[in-house]
């Protein structure tokens, strides 16, 4: 049988859901009926159950995180994975190869990208497909991870079977890059599951969004947000009621205390500190090993090694 989807119900307006709960885990036989999770939003809750008996494949949520109204919570298959096969004709994909909800690629084979790699690995609930890099050959590969073709392949991988990518293009210093390479992604249909390293701790209350990225030995407190696209490198604190906007970065060893509000495109460096209740602007780059005591207004960049705001005297 096709794999068949265990759809979030659309909600009026749009809007997401708070994933209260899990019931499935990866792999696990359901029968028809059965629950699977219940979902929170402004409007009351809602329980998922299997529309039919198998096997859960391609479960990435967690509870805590939000879920798109109309987006895909998980899969039912005959069997635990499903192996894709390549394309035999033009003809959409669902007539060429059955959909393959574990698959998944790299968008990316630099620094951050042999990172991806190994976390990917790490995680363990993928299948790592390969690489795709617009700057390496063909046929050769990272970390032993294939590199596929340029951003041009990323259609014929979606015919595969693939719906599943991970933006490994850091951006540190031109966020323009990575969310370059999040509109190439989505543009092609795959989609960005948030990735959490074994060694990292994220507290049950805490919210990860899509695309988000934890890397190893990271930390994420209570009641924490950390939005799309999101990279928490090695080390990283993100201490309790912190919230994160899209597409922040995190150096290794950086530190938020408590309430602190990162906006879009921020990105705070190696071993960096910011103070408890403080806003950073969207924008922002905080250099390495700085220390942050006050608001920072969007776009500001604050030196490496510095105290803000700067004395005058």
């Amino acid at each position: 049988m096709q794999a068949v989807a265990v759809m979030i119900p659309e909600q009026e307006g749009g809007g997401v859901y708070w994933i209260a709960s899990l019931t499935c885990v990866e792999g696990q036989a359901v029968e028809a009926g059965q629950p699977l999770a219940r979902l929170e939003s402004r409007r009351g809750s809602v329980e998922l159950r299997a529309p039919q008996s198998g096997f859960i494949t391609g479960l990435h949520a967690r509870p805590g995180q939000t879920a798109a109204s109309g987006g895909v919570l998980c899969y039912l298959a005959e069997q635990p994975s499903l192996a894709a096969k390549p394309p035999t004709s033009p003809l959409g994909y669902l007539e060429q190869a059955p959909l393959n909800p574990t698959a998944l690629l790299v968008y990316g084979g630099g620094g951050h990208g042999k990172a991806v790699i190994e976390l990917v690995r790490a995680v363990s609930a993928y299948r790592l497909v390969g690489v795709i890099d617009d700057g390496l050959p063909p046929g050769s590969d990272v970390l032993g991870a294939p590199v596929l073709g340029g951003a041009e392949s990323l259609k014929e991988w979606h015919a595969r079977g693939v719906r599943l990518a991970a933006n490994a293009v850091g951006g540190i210093g031109n966020v323009a890059v990575r969310l370059k390479v999040f509109e190439l992604i989505a543009e092609a249909g795959f989609s960005c599951p948030a990735l959490v390293h074994p060694s990292a701790v994220v507290e049950p209350s805490a919210v990860l969004e899509s695309g988000v990225q934890v890397l190893a030995q990271a930390y994420v407190g209570s009641a924490a947000r950390v939005g799309f696209g999101s990279v928490l490198n090695a080390g990283a604190i993100v201490s309790h009621d912190c919230t994160l906007g899209q597409v922040t970065n995190l150096s290794p060893g950086a530190a938020l205390a408590g309430f602190v509000r990162i906006e879009d495109h921020a990105q705070v460096g190696m071993n960096a500190t910011v103070n408890l209740h403080v806003s950073v602007g969207a924008g922002c780059i905080i250099g390495n090993g700085a220390t942050v005591k006050a608001d920072v207004p969007a776009g500001t960049r604050v030196r490496a090694g510095s105290i803000w705001p700067v004395r005058s005297d």
